[in-house]
């Protein structure tokens, strides 16, 4: 009796567990292997095997972009994969597709701008697949709040960062002293998932004609900066705000670079 017993105690958490698994789904069993992947390295996986979750762990030291290239191959076909960055708990940010080409070395990336810090490429597929990836630093120096505005001067190119998984309002802030009354043009170029915004405020009441904002995305623009008339704008500070837009979150994100022209 006391056999019989134990064994509906088993067969009952057995059940238990299943019930389990069937609510939560059958990820909840899947294994995970975590290894380090350093750039320029391209690694090989030949598991196979679609419960096995792989985590590819990486240090960025100062911000810049980092590329991820990858492809699968199903008998003897290259297929696309779904990769996720993550934080360095495991923490989603973005989770891309990457498409196949015609071989490994054509192979499409996705970028990703990043901050200082630890992350994470997650990939969970039934296929062999090569992965790889590189890091292009992009100094930044912006200012983090209106009051902060780095100047920026005449002709001279800055460049900045969108990272990826920081707080939606975050902005880089910049600012043009006009000595005396002038018309001015901004050129902007961002390599980015979701378009970046750029928003020239004045000081004073100075009514800038047409649209203050321009967006980009994997695009340059130049915008003429001038009054409502057409006239030259007043002597002043006008603070320049790149930012994610009203419609952007902490998963858009991209490298960009900015000149008063």
């Amino acid at each position: 009796m006391e056999r019989r017993g134990i064994g509906k105690k088993l067969a009952g958490m057995a059940a238990a567990v299943m019930l389990m698994v069937l609510m939560m789904g059958m990820t909840s069993l899947a294994a995970a292997k975590t290894e380090g992947l350093g750039f320029g390295q391209a690694i090989t996986n030949m598991d196979e095997d679609a419960s096995i979750v792989h985590y590819y762990k990486f240090q960025v030291k100062k911000p810049g972009a980092v590329s991820v290239s990858a492809v699968g191959v199903s008998n003897g076909y290259y297929v696309g994969l779904n990769i996720a960055l993550c934080n360095a708990k495991g923490k989603v940010l973005e989770e891309c597709y990457v498409n196949n080409m015609s071989s490994y070395e054509d192979s499409r990336q996705v970028t990703f701008g990043v901050n200082k810090g630890g992350y994470q490429i997650r990939i969970q597929t039934p296929y062999r697949y090569v992965l790889s990836s590189a890091f292009q630093s992009w100094p930044e120096k912006s200012g983090n709040t209106r009051t902060k505005a780095v100047t920026l001067k005449r002709k001279a190119l800055k460049k900045g960062v969108v990272g990826i998984g920081e707080s939606a309002k975050k902005a880089d802030w910049y600012k043009i002293v006009l000595k005396k009354p002038a018309k001015f043009s901004l050129e902007f170029s961002a390599y980015c998932n979701r378009y970046l915004y750029v928003t020239v405020i004045p000081s004073k009441k100075a009514k800038i004609g047409g649209s203050g904002n321009m967006y980009v995305r994997n695009s340059t623009m130049t915008q003429n900066y001038r009054t409502t008339t057409g006239k030259k704008l007043p002597a002043g500070t006008y603070y320049v705000r790149v930012w994610r837009g009203a419609g952007g979150n902490s998963a858009t994100n991209g490298i960009y670079t900015l000149r008063w022209k």
